[in-house]
C-alpha cells in the first residue's frame, strides 16, 4: 500500500514538475502569429507600466495605443532619474514590484534588471515579423528587452559670442588655443565621451579628455541652466550637451544657439523597457512594445517628448539626423560598459570619481 500510495505521490510531483517545465519553455519562446498575441492581450484586458518620458508624451501615447486596442486598460506612470530607477530596482529584487507589466531599464542598472524579467523572445518575434519592431531596438543578447528611443550627442555655439565661421568642426577643434581659459562648458558626467568609445577607442578618448580638461573648462551639470548661461554671455561654446535640449530650449526662444553636429556622432539607446517577470498582462505589453516602436508612436517621441526617436525607426527624426554620418553608438554590446568608460574619462579629467 505504502509502496502504491508513493508510486501515485511520485507521478503528481512529475506531473506538477513537467507543467512548471512546459510554463518555462513557451515563455522562452514566441507567439506563433500576431493574432495570438492579441487574443491572449484581449483576455488579459489590462496593462500598468513605467515608462521613462515625460508626463504629456505618456498622455498621448495612452491615447494612441489605447485608440488601436480599446480592449486594453492602461496605467502609465513617469519614472525619471537614477534615485527612482535604483528604488524600483530594490522593490523588483524584493519581490515587491507584482502590480507592473512594464518595467523602464536604467541604462545605469541594465545588467540588474534581467533576472526580474520575462524570458520572451521578443528578438525572434521581430525578425520574424510577428511583432512589427525593428530587430536593432532590441538586445540581441538577452531577447527580452526593447530600446524605442535614442538619445544624440552635440556641441552648441553662442552665435553672438563666436561667428559661424570660427566654430570648431571636428572634436579636435575645442582643443585650439583659442578656447582655453573658460570657453568651453563641459559636463562633469562625461555620458559624450564615454559614447565615443566604440568608434574611436580607449586611448583617442582618454587622450582626448586629459587635453580637453587642459583647456580649463567650465564644469557644468545641468544641461538647461548651462545653455541659459551661454546665451548670457557667460561662454560661447558646450561641448557634449544632448541635441533634444539644445532644440527644446530653441523653440523657447533661444535662437542664439547652434548646433555642432561632429561625426562621430556620438548615440546612445534611450526608453529601454522589459516586461515584469510575473507579469499578468504580457501580452498586452508586447502590444504596447510593437506601438512605441512604430512611426505614430515615434512621431510623438519626436514632437512631444521631444526628440527622443529611435534611430532605427525609419524616417524618425533622429534617423534622418544621422543618415549618413559617421557614429558612435552605445548600444546592447556596450551598455554595460558606460560605467567603466565614465570612471576612466573622470580619471582623465583629473577627478576622484564620476559624478552621478
Amino acid at each position: 500500500m505504502a509502496s502504491n500510495m508513493w508510486s501515485r505521490s511520485s507521478r503528481a510531483i512529475v506531473a506538477r514538475l513537467a507543467i512548471a517545465l512546459c510554463f518555462v519553455v513557451s515563455t522562452d519562446a514566441f507567439a506563433a502569429s500576431h493574432d495570438e498575441i492579441v487574443v491572449k492581450a484581449k483576455q488579459e484586458g489590462s496593462l500598468k507600466g513605467l515608462l521613462g518620458l515625460e508626463r504629456e508624451a505618456i498622455k498621448h501615447l495612452t491615447q494612441g495605443f489605447g485608440n488601436k486596442y480599446p480592449f486594453i486598460r492602461t496605467s502609465f506612470e513617469e519614472i525619471t532619474g537614477t534615485d527612482a530607477a535604483q528604488r524600483f530596482l530594490l522593490e523588483l529584487k524584493a519581490g515587491s514590484a507584482s502590480q507592473w507589466d512594464i518595467a523602464h531599464i536604467s541604462p545605469d542598472f541594465h545588467s540588474e534588471y534581467l533576472p526580474y524579467l520575462e524570458r520572451l523572445d521578443l528578438g525572434g518575434m521581430a525578425e520574424q515579423g510577428v511583432l512589427q519592431i525593428p530587430p536593432k531596438m532590441v538586445s540581441p543578447k538577452s531577447r527580452n528587452l526593447v530600446a524605442a528611443g535614442s538619445v544624440v550627442d552635440v556641441a552648441a555655439y553662442s552665435k553672438s559670442l563666436l561667428p559661424s565661421v570660427q566654430a570648431p568642426k571636428s572634436w579636435e577643434d575645442f582643443l585650439r588655443p583659442e578656447y582655453k581659459g573658460k570657453k568651453i562648458a563641459l559636463d562633469v558626467r562625461p555620458l559624450a565621451l564615454a559614447t565615443l568609445f566604440p568608434a574611436q577607442g580607449r586611448d583617442w578618448v582618454l587622450s582626448f579628455a586629459r587635453r580637453l580638461a587642459a583647456q580649463d573648462p567650465v564644469w557644468v551639470r545641468a544641461h538647461p541652466r548651462t545653455l541659459t548661461a551661454m546665451a548670457a554671455g557667460e561662454f560661447p561654446l558646450f561641448l557634449g550637451t544632448y541635441y533634444h535640449t539644445v532644440m527644446n530650449q530653441r523653440s523657447k526662444g533661444m535662437q542664439d544657439m547652434e548646433v555642432l553636429l561632429l561625426e562621430p556622432v556620438p548615440v546612445r539607446l534611450l526608453s529601454v523597457y522589459g516586461i515584469v517577470k510575473g507579469s499578468r498582462s504580457p501580452h498586452a505589453a508586447m502590444l504596447f512594445f510593437e506601438y512605441l516602436s512604430g512611426p505614430e508612436a515615434q512621431k510623438i517621441l519626436d514632437n512631444i517628448e521631444p526628440l527622443k526617436s529611435s534611430i532605427y525607426s525609419e524616417h524618425s527624426k533622429l534617423e534622418q539626423l544621422v543618415r549618413g554620418r559617421k557614429t558612435s553608438v552605445i548600444d546592447w554590446e556596450y551598455l554595460d560598459k558606460m560605467q567603466s568608460y565614465m570612471a576612466q574619462i573622470s580619471e582623465a579629467y583629473g577627478f576622484p570619481t564620476v559624478t552621478k
